[in-house]
């Protein structure tokens, strides 16, 4: 079978997979929300703009370098955002599948 020719059932996304989209962005602009201005704006027009880096360097009036720094930081800090979201969505003070156990280790964690 030439896997050239497989194609999705439907394009047409479902109503779970809508929800669950709208929910990403929406976490997503939460999590952009937490950066510093500077980080950002060099992530948002990096990734969401998808400009390179010397259109950024020219339109923010920075060194490359100083732009390429930004757009890592800002990267590192939004997927601690990120996570710290979605911990706080599936388990409010606890991580979801982790039971307390006496001595303060979690079940599951490695020994």
């Amino acid at each position: 079978m030439d896997t050239g020719d497989l194609q999705p059932a439907s394009r047409d996304r479902t109503p779970y997979a809508a929800a669950e989209h709208q929910d990403l962005r929406e976490t997503l602009r939460e999590a952009l929300q937490t950066l510093p201005l500077t980080l950002r704006t060099a992530v948002v027009l990096r990734d969401l703009q998808e400009l390179s880096y010397q259109e950024i360097a020219d339109r923010l009036e920075l060194p490359e370098g100083t732009v390429k720094s930004r757009i890592n930081r800002g990267r590192l800090e939004l997927a601690r955002q990120l996570k710290r979201l979605q911990d706080k969505q599936t388990a409010p003070g606890r991580r979801r599948g982790a039971t307390a156990r006496p001595g303060g280790r979690r079940s599951g964690a490695s020994e």
